[in-house]
């Protein structure tokens, strides 16, 4: 007799049946599938919340930094320095260039280099060689050395640029690192926009200036409405790129774009216009410069040239006067985020309006 005429039947019928059957096998698939399903909108909230909750980290740092500022100087630093006047302006002098460019005498900066030894980063400035220059231009070949490192700080986690201007269009080489970050300089200043449009008295245009304003350092006592009711500082993530309602409409590398959103850029301000609705995603838009722009005008998340913009569902991050750091929701009406924006409106104001 065989080995195998004495090995019992359901030896075999047990060992076939230790393995899964095709319709099983899907069933697992299947519920595997679900249960990824499930799961993922989850994961990617958690992942979401804490990204929110890092940018808000980076708002506070820049916003105590803004004050380590004043403590030193006695005054808030300028939002951006980009004029062209051919006249001193009190208190930037430390900003005159070297050799005037044509009729303009002071060089263009934007405030967060300023911030830099006051988050500890002024190890980034001393790679100028012979330090940093504020007498020269931020885009000077003597500067960009300290121009092209990336901070963390200035960045924001859901932001999904690449946080460097690369290609550059204008400059061959010169690969400016970039922030999410801004002061809001100030409001809307049309005059019509705050009378026709929002039936108030239009503040004047200091009075619709920001806690951090173009081209002008800040006492505190120059600002009525109170430092925890005034924006000072937001999001306006990826401006190297052009992005309208969560989609980009152009590359950094765009012909005629230019360098915009680099750090240390003389044009990284925040306005808080408005931008004229309705917007169509991943068009270039326009800004709010008439009353009757108002109605149906997009206030956060509309537009990142320069207005509020973030890619966090539903709302900004911004930082306040008095530093600290909370949250705008994306339907926040245009009168009252100008309001927020302005120093010296004298209007009572809400902020989940």
């Amino acid at each position: 007799m065989s080995f195998l005429s004495e090995v019992p039947m359901s030896h075999f019928r047990s060992v076939r049946r230790s393995g899964f059957t095709l319709i099983e096998l899907l069933v697992v698939i299947a519920i595997i599938a679900v249960l990824i399903g499930l799961l993922l909108p989850a994961v990617q909230k958690v992942r979401e919340a804490a990204a929110r909750m890092s940018c808000s980290n980076n708002l506070k740092q820049i916003g105590l930094a803004v004050h380590n500022y004043e403590s030193t100087y006695s005054s808030l630093p300028p939002g951006v320095v980009n004029t062209s006047t051919t006249s001193r302006i009190s208190g930037l002098d430390e900003y005159l260039l070297t050799t005037p460019v044509g009729t303009r005498i002071y060089a263009k900066h934007g405030f967060l280099s300023v911030m830099l030894p006051y988050i500890e980063q002024a190890n980034v400035l001393a790679a100028a060689a012979g330090g940093y220059d504020y007498h020269k231009d931020w885009d000077d070949v003597s500067n960009r050395p300290a121009t092209v490192v990336r901070i963390k700080t200035y960045e924001c986690p859901s932001s999904p640029n690449q946080h460097v201007v690369n290609p550059n269009p204008t400059v061959t080489g010169f690969f400016p690192a970039t922030a999410d970050y801004m002061a809001v300089s100030r409001a809307n200043n049309n005059a019509d926009v705050w009378v026709t449009g929002f039936g108030l008295s239009f503040p004047g245009t200091d009075g619709v200036n920001g806690v951090l304003t173009a081209n002008q350092k800040t006492r505190i006592t120059a600002i009525p409405d109170g430092l925890s009711n005034t924006l000072m500082i937001g999001e306006s993530a990826a401006r190297e790129e052009g992005w309208s309602l969560g989609k980009k409409y152009a590359d950094s590398n765009t012909s005629g774009w230019g360098v915009r959103g680099a750090w240390a850029q003389e044009s990284n301000n925040i306005v808080c216009a408005g931008t004229v609705g309705p917007i169509t995603p991943g068009v270039a838009s326009v800004k709010v410069t008439t009353g009757a722009q108002v109605a149906g005008a997009v206030t956060v998340n509309g537009w990142n040239q320069g207005e509020l913009y973030s890619f966090h569902s539903g709302c900004v991050n911004v930082c306040f006067g008095d530093g600290s750091v909370r949250t705008l929701k994306s339907n926040i009406s245009l009168v009252t985020l100008s309001k927020l924006a302005a120093r010296a409106d004298g209007y009572t104001v809400n902020p989940d309006e």
